[in-house]
């Protein structure tokens, strides 16, 4: 199964100005952790949800990129990540 790797959307976000926030939210239960990028001046935030390991540790496996703003999870939406395009290929682990 083919994954799109983090830190390549990362690197993504950051050359369009978006910056990492502090804060995540870890869901061990469910075995995900959720990183937010924010750019100065916009509302608009992006989350990427990303698998953890058996250790509860963060892997490089994307699980979900939401964009959106307020409470997490609540009014944001989804961006598909459709494998058959070349820009999601480009992003892939």
């Amino acid at each position: 199964m083919k994954f799109i790797s983090y830190n390549k959307c990362k690197s993504y976000l950051e050359s369009f100005g978006y910056v990492l926030e502090n804060g995540t939210n870890v869901y061990r239960n469910l075995k995900f952790m959720t990183y937010f990028f924010s750019k100065t001046n916009e509302k608009l935030k992006y989350t990427i949800n990303v698998h953890l390991n058996n250790d509860n540790e963060p892997t490089d496996k994307v699980m979900g990129i939401n964009y959106g703003y307020g409470s997490p999870y609540i009014d944001w939406n989804s961006i598909k990540i459709d494998m058959r395009k070349k820009f999601w290929k480009n992003l892939v682990i």
